[in-house]
């Protein structure tokens, strides 16, 4: 029997019943993951397994082996570079994310704005003095916006004896609001409705008063379902669904931190979770049961003002000392959920390509920054360091981003592993012909796997950095794990992060010898 009564497939909202007593009710009759199922329970449907353990890989990666990085002669001595290095660096920063989990956050991470970003903005400026990096700053600055953030939420399948002996309520681990989602009652209570995919026309049934469910299946991450995902929810609001269930079929269940404006309350389940409710939907409809099939949605949900975020600075200097034209390094060392490939590997990177050429002098002044605010919105990292700093920022001649660099190539049709990273693509802004040969020449020096044809937009970081008008490089992908729980540290490739730092450092060492007329002609 479920929690709370229904009424033949209308949207129930319940604005009396405290959250403490949803809760509890939820938390009595809601069945056990951990317990066998009653097979004659929900339509004799496996049940779902729950999310498990989140910073376990959803993907299998004991059989992967990467391609062992190449170290060109007179290299053997740079041992800031070595993957092993990297990877222990990955780890304390996936550490901040895990804490942060630890500290009760259940969209945790490394977040500008919260705790979690600040330790790890002082764990980078403490490299910076560990390695002997002068001009060491940590720069506070104020969010000029709101950001939207869920505190709590649930989404909970009803049961009914209707759907076999033993059925009790299922809540779906997996969910997650999307951005912008509220729910001014303390919970929706609605029949559930299969719209199928999201490249689909919506059927035509009546939505009116439901919760509707649409599936998507990305092929790279959830980013390359965007558009389609949102414009899809808002057109399913406007036919009058209370809610919009988006199943995003990727391995395993993990969480998506993904989409906005759907214009109502909108909700991410994984894969597993979207498998049961799907099958549920349809036993129903076969059962005749289809307007008993209903989900509880709740979501305390709110607009943060008066956040701040930090930058942290650290320099290099060249062998004429501070003066003169200087190289930015940038990685921002925020990212949702353990972020082991968004960013903490690029993090990693610009740490060691900081204790190298503390070791090994280049010839311009080189800024390394770990920007904050990537994820945050109103709290843009670089486009405050800009505005903070025009005195030193006026002698920068290009900035390079390290965004998403050393994840372990994943096919998302069968979510095999490659025995290279996730192909990246690569930008230089300014198209100019020594930038491009560089890369080629040092692609081939090292293997890193870049896509061949380069491109002159610069998303991610580097947006912040257009003001100034200067040639901008970065290499980027957004794999199938992009913005997903399943981003954790086994995912990262040992050797990919030493073709990656190795890739970088013999870039940024060729730039600051090189004449200006050929950086930016």
């Amino acid at each position: 029997m479920a929690c709370s009564s229904k009424d033949s497939g209308e949207a129930i909202v319940n604005n009396k019943i405290p959250n403490l007593i949803i809760a509890l009710l939820t938390a009595c009759f809601s069945f056990s993951l951990a317990a066998q199922p009653n097979s004659s329970a929900w339509f004799g449907l496996q049940l779902p397994a729950g999310i498990g353990d989140p910073h376990a890989a959803s993907v299998d990666v004991s059989s992967a082996n990467p391609i062992a990085a190449a170290i060109p002669r007179g290299e053997e001595g740079f041992t800031q570079l070595q993957g092993d290095t990297l990877f222990a660096y990955v780890g304390e920063i996936v550490q901040f994310s895990r804490q942060s989990r630890a500290d009760g956050n259940r969209v945790w991470g490394r977040v500008t704005g919260f705790e979690s970003a600040r330790r790890t903005i002082d764990w980078t400026a403490q490299q910076f003095r560990d390695a002997g990096l002068v001009n060491i700053e940590v720069q506070d600055y104020a969010s000029n916006g709101e950001m939207w953030w869920a505190n709590d939420w649930q989404v909970t399948l009803l049961a009914d004896d209707a759907f076999g002996p033993g059925s009790r309520n299922i809540v779906l681990e997996s969910s997650l609001p999307t951005g912008d989602s509220f729910i001014e009652q303390d919970s929706i209570i609605a029949t559930v409705i299969d719209t199928g995919h999201i490249d689909a026309a919506i059927p035509d049934i009546d939505i009116n008063g439901k919760i509707a469910v649409q599936r998507l299946n990305p092929l790279t991450g959830a980013y390359s379902e965007r558009t389609a995902t949102r414009e899809r929810a808002q057109q399913l609001m406007a036919l009058g669904a209370v809610a919009v269930i988006n199943v995003v079929e990727q391995l395993g269940n993990m969480h998506t931190r993904d989409f906005s404006r759907c214009n109502g309350p909108c909700f991410n389940i994984g894969t597993a979770d979207g498998e049961f409710l799907l099958d549920a939907v349809k036993r129903a409809q076969q059962a005749g049961l289809e307007q008993e099939l209903q989900l509880q949605l709740s979501l305390d949900a709110s607009n943060l003002t008066g956040l701040s975020g930090q930058n942290v600075l650290g320099i290099v200097p060249g062998v004429n000392g501070l003066q003169g034209e200087n190289i930015v390094v940038n990685a921002h060392v925020d990212g949702w959920y353990d972020a082991a490939g968004d960013n903490a590997d690029g993090l990693a990177v610009l740490v060691a390509m900081a204790r190298h050429f503390a070791q090994h002098p280049p010839q311009r002044t080189i800024i390394f920054v770990g920007s904050g605010g990537h994820h945050s919105s109103g709290l843009n990292g670089p486009s405050n360091l800009v505005r903070m700093n025009p005195q030193l920022l006026g002698s920068t001649i290009l900035v390079l981003n390290l965004e998403h660099i050393a994840q372990l190539e994943i096919d998302s049709s069968d979510w095999s592993v490659g025995p290279k990273e996730q192909p990246m693509s690569f930008s230089i802004t300014n198209a100019a012909p020594f930038l491009t040969t560089l890369t080629h020449a040092a692609m081939a020096r090292y293997g890193f796997n870049l896509n061949p044809q380069f491109r002159t937009s610069a998303p991610g970081d580097l947006g912040g950095y257009r003001s100034l008008g200067l040639p901008m490089i970065q290499a980027i992908h957004s794999g199938p794990l992009y913005h997903a729980s399943g981003d954790v540290l086994e995912t990262i490739s040992v050797p990919g992060l030493e073709r990656a730092a190795r890739f970088y450092t013999y870039f940024i060492d060729q730039i600051a010898m090189a004449d200006k007329a050929l950086i930016d002609p």
